[in-house]
């Protein structure tokens, strides 16, 4: 009778050290790559046309264009600020959009939850539109 000696799978084997060092070179890369991506993301975008329509004490609609450069269909979310004439926050809202690449969109949010109660439309004094992190 034949006698096969099976590999012992529960050994420990150490890891070579030029894997080792070729596994850390490869991860610091990754991480310096996904570094410079991240911080040039954001200049693919370009908002611009922001207008206030349809005011009311309760409720507003705001406009606005992005213009995409990116390459890449981009997912973002966008924070919208509103403020009085006094420098009172009086409506926030944080949105997401998926923004295909190349293009120049038009987008129409509504804001509805108002932290003050608008008294007239000459009341609103800042609005802000920018990409939240």
């Amino acid at each position: 009778m034949e006698s096969v000696d099976r590999i012992d799978i529960n050994k420990k084997r150490a890891i070579p050290p030029l894997a080792k060092l070729i596994m850390m070179l490869a991860v610091i890369l990754g991480l310096v790559l996904h570094t410079c991506w991240k911080k040039t993301q954001g200049d693919n975008l370009q908002i611009s046309d922001i207008q206030l329509s349809n005011i009311t004490r309760i409720s507003l609609d705001i406009s606005f264009t992005i213009a995409s450069r990116a390459d890449i269909e981009l997912e973002k979310s966008f924070m919208i600020e509103i403020y009085t004439t006094s420098g009172d926050l009086l409506a926030n809202k944080l949105t997401r959009l998926t923004i295909p690449p190349k293009t120049r969109k038009r987008y129409i949010k509504v804001l509805q939850k108002f932290n003050m109660p608008l008294e007239s439309p000459d009341d609103i004094g800042d609005f802000k539109i920018y990409v939240y992190k």
